[in-house]
């Protein structure tokens, strides 16, 4: 078909290029949708973005119920400062041994390290070991050497080896007038092996005195493997020995009070009824209250509550 006399389907006859009117229906089937009532989500607003908003917000300087160990946060009880008292006379007395066990969450660490902190360089060298699951003897006296800087030797070597170069190093910090003492926390987990080497550091000695005193800090239930007939000869070198126990009702309140000032907070955070739910519901476990203690400033923040009470506390323990 010739273009010039096509038929132009956009033109009325008689009326050439002009448009013709567009119904209302096909102008409302083209029209743009309507903006919707919402608008998208682009970015989340928080009220509470670190730990420091939910610690700011009741008046804290910092966590007064961190994980980790601060010495600053030491409440002590009877217990704790007893089992403190024993481990200083082991180490004053010179004794080859001492014990403290207590359950999880005790805070049989934490007193450990107020030993550490409390002995003076100049007369003590002190050494803690962490012990883990499946240990060796190599493995337990090449975490010692290591603690003290001393120089492994290449390869596998024997434990013989091993313990002759930490009997040299006993003996050059006793020519420097420095006595060795050894912290082994978490000892449930020593094998009888491992039992038996540190028994044999504790016979390390001149001709009238011990040159070393170890402390085995573990769970209630090394008392227990300790009292197996084959290590009598290590039971009777243990010359002080300390139980720690989980808090009393009184305590546990002292202890989240003294915490809570230590951090800048005065005023009454917990009200009675959840004090004495955070102490039922960890049954008086340092550990386990710090956590729960934690979520309920958490929670009170978040709900903007002025006060953190028993309704809070039970909530947060049943999330647990």
């Amino acid at each position: 078909m010739n273009p010039a006399t096509e038929p132009n389907y956009y033109s009325l006859p008689g009326k050439a290029h002009e448009t013709p009117p567009v119904s209302n229906a096909f102008l409302e089937l083209i029209a743009p949708t309507a903006a919707p009532s919402f608008q998208p989500v682009t970015e989340i607003e928080h009220e509470f973005s670190t730990v420091g908003d939910f610690l700011r917000f009741y008046g804290l300087r910092e966590n007064p119920f961190a994980d980790s160990i601060q010495p600053r946060f030491f409440y002590r009880t009877e217990s704790h400062a007893e089992a403190f008292r024993n481990m200083m006379l082991a180490v004053d007395f010179e004794a080859s041994l001492g014990l403290v066990t207590g359950p999880s969450g005790a805070g049989k660490t934490l007193v450990s390290q107020l030993l550490l902190n409390q002995l003076p360089a100049e007369r003590f060298c002190v050494a803690l070991i962490l012990v883990t699951p499946g240990l060796s003897r190599s493995g337990l006296l090449q975490e010692i050497l290591s603690e003290l800087s001393v120089a492994l030797p290449v390869g596998n070597p024997r434990v013989q080896d091993l313990l002759r170069l930490l009997s040299n190093q006993i003996m050059n910090l006793h020519e420097q007038g420095r006595r060795l003492v050894l912290l082994f926390d978490e000892c449930h987990f020593l094998s009888a092996e491992c039992l038996h080497v540190i028994r044999t550091i504790s016979n390390i000695e001149t001709v009238d005195r011990k040159l070393t005193t170890s402390i085995l800090i573990g769970e209630s239930r090394l008392l227990n493997r300790l009292t197996h007939p084959s290590f009598e000869s290590l039971r009777n070198r243990i010359y002080l020995r300390s139980e720690l126990h989980c808090l009393t009702r009184e305590e546990s309140v002292q202890y989240l009070k003294f915490r809570l000032m230590t951090a800048g907070r005065f005023a009454d955070l917990f009200t009675e009824g959840a004090l004495n739910a955070l102490h039922e519901a960890t049954g008086g476990n340092c550990r386990r209250m710090n956590k729960l203690a934690m979520l309920a400033i958490v929670t009170g923040a978040r709900e903007s509550r002025s006060q953190i009470d028993e309704s809070i506390v039970t909530r947060c323990a049943a999330w647990q």
